[in-house]
């Protein structure tokens, strides 16, 4: 299942969080079956596009990434896939 997460940066972003939050990232690696990452332009966040079967690992990094962000997840279709359900609703 494609799942889209937004992620915002929250509360302390001194140098010292901000290090801690590094830290984490780099000992759990991307997320499980991430496909893309983006990062906002502006600095407040990103976008994660990810094929999970499970939303177990999702839940852990969200539990592990707390502390530094607030999470959005929503499931996703490509739009080939989503074009017989919209056919057949508005077709």
């Amino acid at each position: 299942m494609l799942m889209a997460t937004r992620y915002t940066f929250k509360g302390d972003q001194s140098p010292d969080s901000v290090k801690a939050l590094l830290a984490v990232f780099a000992e759990r690696g991307a997320a499980e079956g991430q496909i893309a990452h983006y990062v906002s332009a502006d600095g407040r966040g990103g976008l994660i596009i990810a094929d999970v079967q499970d939303q177990q690992a999702g839940y852990e990094n969200a539990l592990a990434y707390q502390q530094w962000m607030d999470f959005q997840t929503t499931p996703i279709l490509t739009i080939d896939d989503a074009m017989p359900a919209i056919m057949a609703a508005f077709g």
